[in-house]
């Protein structure tokens, strides 16, 4: 037999076993999978660079003092994009 709350004597209520104890009973009463009330995580972007690799890309081309080398590294930049 349970109390009020629905908890076994004995049974772990503590942090995450409750909350996860709690969603398996609502999910049941709701006749839905748990998986109903989480969130898919977020599909990693494949569009472009992340704001740290331009930042890297910037820092390590500012340090480039050759005009010809900067030249070469944008020419060779430009043509890995013509890629895709």
């Amino acid at each position: 037999m349970t109390d009020a709350g629905g908890f076994l004597p004995g049974q772990d209520t503590s942090g995450a076993a409750e909350r996860t104890r709690l969603l398996r009973q609502i999910a049941t009463a709701l006749d839905l999978p748990v998986s109903a009330f989480t969130r898919a995580p977020p599909a990693p972007e494949v569009e472009g660079p992340s704001s740290a690799e331009c930042a890297a890309m910037l820092a390590a081309f500012s340090k480039i003092r050759d005009p010809q080398m900067r030249a070469f590294c944008v020419q060779v930049l430009e043509t890995f994009a013509e890629r895709r």
